[in-house]
């Protein structure tokens, strides 16, 4: 995918135009990827991505479940009983940063879908909306701060039906609460009505759940442009072969060659003055014989092209055993 590469003789002029066509598209390709990926990092960044998932409530095996309910106003009595008949009492729930009263009651593990919440009020009429779910942990409501558009209306010797599916959101700032979009129904009350106020709360499935927020960060645009890179590389090698090995980078080639001249004299000077001639490019030349070619040849390889450290134990094997021959011999 490199434009500079020299023409290969073995090779005819069709076949080195459609490699420079294919690599010209990759390029392309790569730049629009390019672009596009930077283009929905800067859209994420005020408009996050959302994310969805959801779990069963049967998963979460001994673990109670809690809607808090919130009420603005005195209760004298609270109390519960759910589908699979268990009963018990409203309890009190602290929430940080909140002044009005909160109560709670307790799903089973097996996932109760509906509970009737029978609240005794003491005076006047009190405002309930809910206020939050307990799950793993507690989920605040994201109508809590502004509650007065999320008021369950609701009045003496009636009962009020509400269906609400919990999300647990997760935001932007990695805050999380839970949205219940709630839709409300009443119930004709019966003919021995009470001043008791009835809220009948039906969770619409078993199913929880989950929206996260998230953004592409610098991070993961950069790994996905160079894997995508990576990907390319590897289709181009599959289909023409590799290219011709360059230690020699950006830097060395075009960034020296424009703005740093002298640097790259300085360098150019140490490469002549180590290998003379120059491997590959000098040709022969008097009063240089083949084995300083090839030698020329062989430091150049180990400088830039071959690892040879491990070699090196054969050197020292080697010096290992003429040293036992010196000591068998002079013994």
């Amino acid at each position: 995918m490199i434009f500079t590469e020299s023409k290969r003789s073995t090779e005819p002029y069709s076949f080195i135009f459609l490699k420079k066509l294919c690599s010209l598209s990759f390029i392309l390709i790569l730049l629009y990827y390019t672009y596009n990926q930077f283009s929905q990092y800067y859209v994420s960044i005020s408009n996050p991505n959302i994310n969805f998932y959801k779990l069963n409530v049967d998963e979460f095996i001994n673990t109670n479940i809690s809607i808090i309910i919130s009420v603005r106003g005195e209760i004298a009595n609270c109390n519960y009983i759910n589908n699979n008949n268990d009963k018990g009492e409203c309890r009190k729930y602290k929430v940080p940063n909140d002044n009005n009263l909160h109560y709670s009651f307790n799903h089973s593990s097996s996932g109760v879908l509906s509970t009737t919440i029978k609240i005794t009020p003491k005076n006047t009429i009190p405002e309930i909306y809910l206020g939050g779910f307990e799950l793993d942990k507690y989920y605040p409501s994201e109508s809590a701060s502004n509650y007065p558009n999320y008021l369950i209306n609701i009045m003496k010797e009636q009962t009020m039906i509400v269906y609400y599916s919990p999300i647990i959101k997760t935001d932007f700032n990695n805050d999380q609460y839970v949205n219940f979009n709630v839709r409300t129904a009443t119930k004709t009350p019966s003919a021995t009505t009470t001043n008791t106020i009835s809220l009948t709360l039906i969770q619409m499935s078993t199913d929880i759940y989950y929206q996260e927020e998230t953004y592409n960060d610098l991070g993961s645009v950069m790994s996905d442009i160079g894997g995508f890179f990576s990907s390319l590389s590897g289709i181009f090698i599959f289909l023409f072969g590799a290219s011709k090995l360059a230690p020699w980078g950006f830097l060395q080639t075009y960034v020296f060659n424009c703005l740093c001249i002298k640097y790259q004299k300085k360098l150019v000077k140490k490469l002549k003055s180590k290998y003379k001639p120059i491997p590959f490019v000098s040709g022969r030349a008097k009063n240089v014989t083949l084995e300083e070619r090839i030698q020329s040849i062989e430091n150049l390889l180990e400088e830039y092209y071959l690892d040879t450290k491990f070699l090196n134990i054969l050197l020292e094997e080697d010096k290992d055993n003429d040293d036992k021959v010196q000591i068998i011999t002079a013994a």
